[in-house]
Parts: structure tokens; sequence; C-alpha cells
């Protein structure tokens, strides 16, 4: 991650700025090594999309669902945990 993209987090966290971080993260996991790494700036993102409602959360699912670290079957469906 480059120094301006990273700073960039950091500004768009300490102001709440979810919108902000969803893309930024997204950013990150596109620019990032290995898979390992752009899993984890997905999973970022993914979760901030979920907590603004951003429309953005399908396609962010999808890109985890292809590196294998989500499942195909919607969360509803999945069976509960005990």
């Amino acid at each position: 991650m480059t120094r301006t993209l990273d700073t960039a987090l950091l500004r768009a966290h300490a102001v709440g700025d979810l919108e902000a971080l969803v893309a930024l993260y997204h950013e990150a996991a596109m620019q990032a090594e290995d898979e390992d790494c752009a899993g984890f700036y997905l999973t970022h993102a993914y979760v901030f999309a979920l907590e603004r409602g951003d429309a953005r959360s399908d396609l962010l699912r999808a890109e985890l669902v292809r590196l294998g670290r989500d499942s195909i079957a919607p969360p509803e469906a999945a069976p509960n945990a005990a």
C-alpha cells in the first residue's frame, strides 16, 4: 500500500467516513501484492459497505467469493451456529 493510501485510510477512520473507507479499502485490495492482503482489504471494504448500506457490497462480496473468502450461499441461507 502506498503511503498516500495509508494516510487517506487513517484520515477516513479518524472522521468515520464510511463511504471513503469502502473506496479506499477496495483500492488497497486492488493494489495488494498477494491474495491474502487483497482478501484482508476486501473484507474491510465489504464490512464498511454493509454498515452504510452501500450498493457496492454486492460487488465486494462477489470478489470475496472469487477469492474463496466467502460462500456463494446468501448469509440468510447459512445454518445457525450453535
